[in-house]
């Protein structure tokens, strides 16, 4: 099996397959026949790997990187507002990105779309949050999520065809963040 996202990883890294090697503790030989498909892989070796490179191990070995490096990635508990809108928006298809600190789609020779407003209007997020089964749990103040301590009250937010749950300060947040991790992961990749 071939592993493309390897040798992606690494490059957009700008990391040479010594580097790799030495970094990981591997011998040169074996990064290059991960690369190259001559072999796999196990399991330590994927989790080492997908621990080196901030990834899930599913990101590593799946068709779920980006086709260009973007940089530091954001963790989805970390977004608010409307940044959290501008990787909602990316999730939907959009070709969104910030602009002077407001997320906006670029239409050619006109000013840019701004996008909807998912973490603060039931009318924009509604429809994802129905197509997802999304279920709400509201939360006291000091309640321990993801291994933080929430000192407010908050709303824990799970798709019912998924594993993960995320937490929010309100239904739309926590609904916007459960969705991102069910479509994307914990790290934002488009």
């Amino acid at each position: 099996m071939k592993l493309p996202n390897i040798k992606k990883l690494r490059t957009d890294r700008s990391l040479t397959q010594k580097q790799l090697a030495a970094g990981l503790g591997y011998s040169l030989r074996r990064i290059i026949r991960w690369e190259q498909g001559e072999g796999e892989p196990g399991a330590s070796e994927l989790k080492a790997m997908a621990r080196f490179f901030d990834v899930s191990i599913d990101q590593l070995i799946g068709e779920l990187l980006p086709e260009k490096d973007l940089g530091v990635l954001p963790k989805v508990a970390e977004l608010v507002g409307r940044e959290l809108d501008l990787w909602v928006a990316i999730a939907q298809g959009d070709d969104a990105e910030m602009i002077d600190g407001e997320p906006v789609i670029p239409v050619p020779g006109q000013a840019g779309r701004s996008v909807l407003a998912y973490s603060s209007n039931w009318s924009h997020a509604g429809p994802i949050l129905s197509e997802f089964e999304m279920h709400f749990t509201p939360t006291p103040s000091g309640i321990q999520f993801d291994r933080i301590l929430r000192m407010e009250k908050g709303v824990i937010a799970r798709p019912a065809a998924h594993p993960i749950a995320a937490w929010g300060r309100n239904h739309l947040e926590a609904g916007m963040r459960a969705y991102l991790l069910a479509e994307l992961g914990e790290r934002i990749l488009t």
